[in-house]
């Protein structure tokens, strides 16, 4: 897939979800190998402490855009237009777990504190009963411990949830180790699903306000995120965004 350079980080922008979903059973029919994981604004903060973070998203086959902001910054700063993809309830989810449902796929589900994984299985398992449970590991083990538990199980899909970039250190360590099946990265969502089946009510998806949901449920935590946290990348947001307009008022001085 096309890759383009992003304030320095590399993205897959995919025009729409059913793009994504053709390369997700691509891979499940034959397990040729796909790795997923996503950029938001706190992605370009994490890059300013880990200089091997661009590499690690790099190793991966589609590094897709989550949140408006991602997708505008795109369209701003290089032309492109892509879809904000995720892997929530109001994105990738459900339809990717459809697929696991209808083929009778194995699962591996790693990620968050001790419990907060099974209670999410629980869900999983609820609403799409032909999943098969390879095995589910809380996200505090240490790498070498977890890639061995996950490849002893064969599992077709795994799915993570350990925040980036430790995510994303473990699906590649996977994949060095021989593993051909589909790895998503999930940041948060685990939490998010043991609390409820469907985190967002449906007018939040429908406005677009996911960002402001989730601040008016856990200010203490979000509040720095998205002021100081999220610097980094607003301010390379807004240059983009002057540049552009710059350009074309130069533009219609000379036409």
């Amino acid at each position: 897939m096309r890759r383009e350079e992003l304030f320095g980080l590399p993205t897959t922008p995919l025009p729409d979800i059913a793009t994504a979903l053709r390369l997700v059973d691509r891979a499940l029919d034959s397990r040729s190998g796909l790795l997923v994981t996503f950029v938001n604004p706190y992605s370009w903060r994490i890059a300013r402490t880990r200089p091997d973070y661009a590499a690690m998203l790099a190793g991966f086959d589609l590094v897709l855009p989550d949140g408006s902001g991602v997708v505008k910054a795109l369209a701003w700063a290089r032309g492109i237009a892509a879809a904000r993809l995720s892997f929530d309830a109001s994105s990738l989810y459900l339809p990717v777990f459809d697929r696991l449902d209808r083929r009778h796929r194995r699962l591996f589900v790693i990620g968050a504190a001790p419990g907060v994984a099974r209670r999410a299985v629980a869900r999983m398992r609820a609403e799409f009963p032909g999943l098969v449970l390879a095995g589910c590991l809380d996200g505090f083990r240490p790498q070498d411990e977890a890639a061995a538990s996950i490849l002893a199980t064969a599992p077709d899909l795994v799915l993570c949830g350990m925040g980036a970039p430790h995510q994303e250190a473990l699906l590649l360590e996977l994949r060095r180790r021989g593993f051909a099946g589909i790895g998503f990265t999930c940041g948060g969502f685990l939490d998010q699903l043991a609390e409820k089946q469907r985190y967002y009510p449906a007018w939040v998806d429908r406005a677009e306000l996911r960002w402001l949901y989730r601040l008016a449920r856990e200010p203490r935590r979000l509040l720095r995120r998205y002021t100081l946290d999220y610097a980094p990348f607003v301010a390379a947001t807004l240059l983009a965004l002057a540049r552009r307009r710059l350009g074309t008022v130069r533009a219609a001085a000379r036409s």
